[in-house]
């Protein structure tokens, strides 16, 4: 019996050995077919452009990828034919397409492509390229000549010859170029010969002589005088082939030490030398002799998964992701950056459901207790060491909900459904029963379905399943089951010497010791309680089908944490601490760390989980800090200081644009469009944008909002296109992505958006409105006013009119009558003093005469205003007949009319008086005012007009005081009269002088 434990600890030891041989390190992986919009599952060629779209090549045409969507590439201008494509990127980026017309390049901020190189009529097929070297690419052509162009301005700088007999066959290519340059030299496999080529000197350095079988899929130059290659026959390794001492030898590749296989690649990758192998891909040493790590995806398989035989080519994107060209299984994306996440399980599907677990490292051990398919234990490597599916004595499979490790290194598992419980020896090298005692039934039947590890020390165990508890004595090998309580009850708390427990709507305190209970406190709105535990100050921590509760002792709720305060999912699996005292809970949707009750980070099946759905109480805590979380597809582990937010580089593009649903800016790549101006009934736009960066497009948290119409950003976890129905006006379109949502967030691509309203919206058009509106209400207000106003203004200048009339009148009587007045007055005075009757009847008799020269005065006022014209003749009669009779009445006065009148001139019936007025007045005041002997009107005609004056030999008098004397008569009459006339007035006087009065008509 001795002999064969320790042969079966042998064994087990070097299984253990073998399986932690080959260290792996785990990558997400995505696997794109026909089924996900690949033209083809067979594959021509693949390639990276600057924006990091993949470009695919097929027999059938092209396509690129950007990480979302397949966009076929039609032939277009600069692109003629899609046919034998091959690509190249250039060192600068730049994006070079072979096909059987030439070479495009692609014109990448206008999304279209210039033809840089057009075949000859010699020139058959597509070329083949070479490489880049010192700023030049080369490339063959079917003529056989290698040609170099410069990469910065794409003409043609040189070619040769390659002095080689056979030709490339297009179907059957036999020559073939290395992977790599090294120093300007590049190998060639032609006629099963390895040739040296110099680029530079544009010579053959040194050629093998026949070798038979050689892969036409692979050659890589390891040094510039060294290449590898192997053969056809797929059972022989890598082969290595020195040019110097023309020996060739096999490199065993420890690690490796079967067939190479079909396809082998050789890629340098983040200061890695990866080499692939069929299926596999490995890092590998520079010497290609020893294999460090194996690159598997979340499942721990193969890199290019299980379904894919070979990989054909590997291409690295610009932000350090793999892309993988399968044989026959489309392409494979390996994401590059990954959190350094563990993932324990046996890759087969349904039988890795981990209800508990127990992390053993100070033995290298990983206990998992499953549904229905035993325990599994693993070591740190993620390989399983040792499977036990059946309990001792059985042929069907158990389950375990609870593992606890006693002080001496056995494993004590809790089985549902089983009255035993399993003891496994430290060096798992036996299994015994102990069987369970019921205290509170006649019968124990075993744990149910939900279990939990309580309190341990070295003598005693407590354990949990649902209502039942189990004291477990390790030194006198008893299990002992109590009922406490027949409530649908999922965990349990040792705290304070009592366990703290839920069921129903209640907390239920019992007694550690005595299990009996101490009391309930109402706890209500949970959903049912799934998990507890507590942080370093004492606080307990309920996990619940609503979230997460914080609570005292006493049942008060302090805290309670849901998907109302940002939490993924409310179904709260396990939590656990860590040492810095974040919280680690695991739930429907992957796992998440909150920090005082925030979510701080969510991690998802896609960061490495083993699936987004975990179990109920399936959460350890290492003794170096590893937690470990078992789900319903195995274990994931990681250490919570190595779990940070990776570092988001990443490249934004807005893919396409549309304007009222047709594609817009077709001569401009989408992302280069920084503005967009449109008419108001181009409104309608959807914007297409995906981030490109170290991880899946699909990983990432979009955020995007339309400044001006959307008040704040708005999360998309989906890559639908965005639509926006804009009125007139300005907007900012911002659009930001994140592996976590970011509360205010800095966008980091925005479009500056112009939406013209139309014309009868535009402020010239409203202030024209606003002005026409505003006339014309102005011009309306103002012809009522101005209609009011003219009508009060007429009949004020009515009043004005009949006062001037009054005033004319009453002027033409001072001017007219008051002459005869004066001569009365002066005849009565005379008659007054006179004794003499002969004297007096003449005196009588002057008197009636002025009387009937008053009357001939009035009736010449009335004469002017018969007649609406007069004629300069007519003016002068009424002149003459109003100096004429004066000389009844002043016999010392001499008066005399001289010259004649204008006979053709006609007067303004107001004129006409205001000329013989101001005469009338002027021979008035000679009279009155200057003692005059003679008086004399003269009348003549002149180039200026018709001129009147009026002298006399009187003493004069002094003209400014009589101004001031007789304001408004007399003179100012005179003035005023010739003013209203439209013709001059002059008078010239001076005491003891002449007085001269002209007016010029």
């Amino acid at each position: 019996m001795k002999l064969a434990k320790y042969i079966i600890l042998l064994i087990f030891s070097l299984a253990i050995k073998l399986c932690a041989a080959q260290k792996i390190e785990r990558y997400n992986s995505f696997n794109y077919s026909v089924n996900e919009g690949l033209l083809q599952s067979t594959l021509g060629n693949i390639a990276i452009d600057k924006n990091n779209f993949c470009w695919i090549s097929f027999p059938i045409g092209i396509q690129k990828f950007d990480g979302n969507n397949f966009i076929k590439v039609p032939v277009q201008k600069g692109l003629p034919s899609d046919k034998a494509v091959k690509f190249f990127t250039c060192k600068n980026g730049d994006l070079l397409i072979s096909h059987t017309e030439g070479i495009s390049k692609y014109i990448i901020n206008r999304n279209g492509f210039e033809l840089i190189y057009k075949n000859t009529s010699e020139e058959k097929t597509a070329v083949i390229f070479v490489g880049e070297d010192d700023d030049i690419l080369y490339f063959f052509n079917s003529s056989g000549f290698i040609k170099g162009i410069d990469c910065k301005t794409y003409t043609l700088l040189q070619q040769q010859k390659l002095p080689i007999d056979s030709m490339r066959n297009i179907e059957f290519p036999t020559l073939v170029f290395s992977d790599n340059i090294i120093n300007h030299k590049v190998s060639i496999l032609s006629n099963n010969k390895l040739i040296l080529w110099d680029l530079r000197k544009q010579s053959i350095l040194q050629a093998t002589t026949v070798v038979s079988n050689v892969s036409i899929y692979f050659l890589h130059l390891k040094s510039e005088f060294e290449v590898l290659f192997y053969y056809d026959n797929k059972h022989t390794v890598l082969q290595l082939y020195n040019f110097i001492n023309k020996q060739q030898k096999s490199l065993k590749i420890k690690g490796k030490e079967d067939k190479v296989g079909s396809r082998c690649n050789i890629i340098p990758w983040k200061n890695k030398l990866l080499i692939s192998f069929e299926n596999r891909i490995f890092e590998i040493d520079s010497s290609f002799t020893i294999l460090k790590t194996e690159l598997v995806n979340f499942q721990n398989e193969a890199i290019a998964g299980t379904t894919v035989t070979a990989i054909q080519g590997i291409k690295a994107d610009n932000f350090g992701n793999l892309y993988l060209q399968t044989l026959t299984n489309g392409i494979v994306k390996v994401i590059g950056d990954n959190l350094p996440i563990k993932y324990y399980s046996t890759l087969k599907k349904g039988q890795n459901n981990i209800l508990s677990l127990l992390p053993d490292k100070k033995n290298n051990r990983i206990l998992a207790g499953t549904v229905g398919n035993g325990l599994m234990i693993f070591d740190t490597q993620q390989h399983l060491i040792k499977h036990i599916k059946f309990l001792p004595g059985s042929n069907s499979s158990f389950s375990t909900n609870c593992i606890v490790q006693q002080s001496n290194g056995d494993y004590w598992l809790y089985n549902p459904g089983q009255n035993k419980v399993l003891v496994l020896k430290s060096d798992l090298s036996a299994m015994s029963l102990v069987p369970i005692t019921s205290v509170s039934q006649n019968t124990a039947t075993g744990p149910y379905y939900f279990g939990n590890f309580l309190f341990k020390n070295s003598t005693i165990a407590l354990t949990q399943s649902q209502g039942k508890l189990y004291r477990t004595n390790f030194d006198k090998k008893t299990v002992t089951e109590h009922l406490v309580s027949s409530a649908y009850i999922m965990s349990g708390l040792y705290y304070n010497k009592m366990i703290i427990t839920h069921g129903g709507d209640e907390l239920i305190l019992i007694d550690a010791s005595t299990f009996k209970e101490i009391k309930r406190i109402s706890f209500k709105n949970t959903g049912y309680i799934r998990c507890f535990t507590t942080d370093a100050s004492g606080s307990i921590y309920a996990g619940s089908n609503n979230g997460i509760y914080k609570f005292g002792i006493d049942g008060k709720i302090l805290q309670h944490v849901s998907t109302a305060n940002g939490l993924p999912d409310n179904c709260i699996y396990a939590m656990v601490f860590d040492k810095d005292g974040f919280l680690w809970c695991s739930t429907n949707k992957g796992i998440i760390k909150l920090y005082k009750e925030k979510l701080v980070l969510h991690l998802r099946k896609e960061d490495g989980l083993q699936e987004n759905e975990f179990n109920t109480n399936a959460v350890m805590k290492a003794e170096d800090g590893e937690i470990f979380f078992g789900g319903v597809n195995g274990i994931t582990s990681f250490y919570p200081d190595a779990i940070k937010n990776l570092t988001t580089n990443l490249n934004l593009l807005v893919t396409q644009i549309r304007i009222n649903n047709k594609i817009a800016f077709a001569d401009t790549a989408a992302d280069d469009v920084k503005e967009i101006i449109l008419p108001y009934n181009e409104n309608l736009l959807s914007f297409d944008f995906i981030a490109m960066g170290n991880t899946n497009p699909s990983q990432y948290i979009y955020q995007y909002k339309m400044e001006g119409i959307d008040l704040g950003w708005l999360q998309k976890n989906d890559l639908q296109t965005v639509r926006y129905f804009l009125p007139p006006g300005k907007y900012v379109f911002k659009i930001f992505a994140t592996k976590t949502f970011g509360e205010n967030p800095t966008s980091i691509k925005e479009i500056s958006i112009t939406i013209h309203p139309p014309f009868w919206k535009t402020w010239w058009f409203i202030i024209c409105m606003t002005a026409l509106f505003g006339s014309a209400l102005i011009l309306t207000i103002s012809y009522y006013n101005k209609t009011k106003y003219q009508k009060k203004i007429a009949e004020i200048e009515h009043e004005f009119k009949i006062q001037i009339e009054r005033e004319r009148i009453s002027r033409d009587l001072h001017d007219s009558i008051g002459a005869y007045a004066n001569a009365v007055l002066y005849k009565t005075e005379l008659l007054e003093d006179e004794l003499n009757s002969s004297e007096r009847l003449e005196l009588m008799n002057d008197l009636k005469f002025a009387s009937k020269d008053i009357i001939t005065s009035l009736r010449e006022t009335v004469w002017a205003l018969k007649n609406e014209t007069y004629t300069g003749e007519e003016c002068l009669v009424r002149i003459k007949n109003f100096v004429q009779p004066l000389a009844q009445y002043y016999n010392k006065i001499n008066f005399l009319v001289l010259g004649k009148a204008p006979v053709t001139k006609v007067y303004h019936h107001s004129v006409a008086l205001g000329i013989v007025r101001i005469v009338q007045e002027s021979v008035s005041n000679s009279i009155k005012h200057t003692t005059a002997k003679n008086i004399t009107v003269t009348s003549e005609t002149s180039e200026e007009g018709w001129k009147l004056m009026v002298q006399d030999d009187g003493q004069g008098f002094d003209y400014e005081e009589a101004k001031i004397s007789e304001a408004g008569n007399g003179l100012v009459n005179m003035r005023k009269r010739a003013e209203d006339g439209g013709f001059s007035f002059d008078l010239k006087t001076s005491i003891g002088g002449p007085t001269i009065i002209t007016i010029i008509v």
